[in-house]
């Protein structure tokens, strides 16, 4: 036991200013070379803890392409051409989804918005450009999963009649072509946005899109772009292209940047 407490004590030859009764005893019971290996193994997974937020935005700019990722904060994207939505939370992708955007004689308009509110259980009223247009008549549809503007509804900038919403139409989620809507954006994925929108718990917001109440929640202003990015990172990270479904850019520019 003598002997034992004196180990405990003594120095370990080998690593230079390793000192009594430090943590790292227990390194020396290991080879030297695990050791070494285990040290590298930790810098580099810390290394690569710190630059991960920023390599999405490098990865944009070796790409040529015109956005910036705030590395702060949460930050929502609608890239139209892919038909996704990115949330970003200190630069770093947490959230990826399907999207319906306008189609393109009801084009998503392009530009920097925020978040306003969310209106759980929203009813809907056509807007005075659907009226006119003779596809629907002025008429209030009550809440529910009926509703085109399906159970909750994220609002942008005051006075904005574009959402990010989910939807009754869920299965024209499985098209190839995406551009659908009137100009709104219909989210797949609408709970898990509604969730990070609100930093709340995806079993309460689904306890609220199915209860009885219609009701805004406040919630803070996140900053919104409605881009235009023909080239862009998929989820793996490679650059994809997407089709011009605005013809926007010129053939032989689709470099990937906004056309804003």
């Amino acid at each position: 036991a003598a002997a034992l407490f004196a180990a405990k004590k003594a120095p370990v030859p080998g690593i230079t200013g390793f000192r009594k009764g430090s943590k790292l005893m227990l390194m020396a019971l290991f080879p030297k070379s695990v050791r070494l290996l285990f040290i590298l193994l930790v810098m580099l997974l810390g290394d690569a803890a710190s630059a991960w937020p920023w390599d999405f935005q490098a990865r944009l700019d070796r790409a040529g392409i015109a956005y910036q990722v705030p590395q702060s904060g949460k930050a929502i994207l609608v890239n139209i051409p892919a038909f996704e939505l990115i949330a970003f939370q200190d630069g770093k992708p947490v959230l990826r989804s399907r999207v319906i955007v306008g189609a393109p004689w009801h084009r998503t308009p392009r530009l920097q918005t925020y978040v306003t509110t969310v209106r759980f259980r929203p009813t809907w009223r056509p807007t005075p450009s659907m009226i006119a247009s003779g596809e629907y008549r002025d008429r209030v549809i009550p809440p529910g999963i009926n509703n085109p503007l399906g159970l909750a509804a994220v609002r942008l900038g005051a006075g904005m009649l574009v959402y990010l919403h989910d939807t009754n139409r869920r299965e024209l989620f499985a098209n190839e072509n995406r551009a659908l809507s009137h100009g709104c954006v219909r989210v797949q994925r609408w709970d898990d946005l509604v969730a990070f929108v609100l930093d709340m718990d995806i079993a309460r917001v689904h306890e609220l899109a199915n209860g009885r109440r219609t009701f805004d929640a406040p919630a803070p202003p996140i900053p919104v772009t409605l881009g235009y990015f023909t080239k862009f990172p998929d989820a793996s990270g490679q650059i994809i292209t997407y089709p011009d479904i605005y013809h926007l850019v010129a053939p032989s520019a689709l470099s990937g940047k906004a056309d804003n």
